[in-house]
């Protein structure tokens, strides 16, 4: 498994509801923290400050913080990227194993990947208090 890079290439643009025009994104990318002692791949989605969060990690987070990892824009994210050099850095955010039962409990009520981007925008939305 690759290790968590801040190349471009690396990263796939996720619109959170493919079938709404201008749908906001995310930035995401699958590999192994670089710091990580036991390296175990993760799903990454890169934050507004740079930092890269586990997608485990942030669904701990409150839904008001989603908007670190939501982009407007793919031009949005694309600055944001390609200001990034050198190591790719991770959010240290702890979490139990009740979060992660939480959190596969979740998406297998969810049902796909799609679904689940839409419930995380739709759940953003509710926090910052839009449709």
């Amino acid at each position: 498994m690759r290790t968590l890079t801040n190349d471009y290439t690396d990263c796939r643009l996720i619109k959170l509801d493919a079938s709404e025009h201008g749908s906001p994104i995310v930035v995401a990318q699958e590999g192994c923290a670089p710091d990580d002692m036991v390296p175990i791949p993760k799903l990454f989605y890169l934050q507004r400050d740079g930092l890269w969060i586990d997608e485990i990690a942030r669904s701990t987070r409150p839904d008001s913080e989603a908007g670190d990892v939501i982009f407007e824009s793919a031009g949005e994210a694309i600055k944001l990227l390609s200001s990034l050099f050198g190591k790719a850095h991770v959010r240290k955010v702890h979490v139990t194993d009740a979060d992660i039962e939480a959190y596969i409990s979740r998406m297998k009520s969810i049902g796909s990947p799609e679904a689940a981007y839409r419930d995380f925008l739709a759940r953003y939305r509710r926090a910052k208090g839009r449709k």
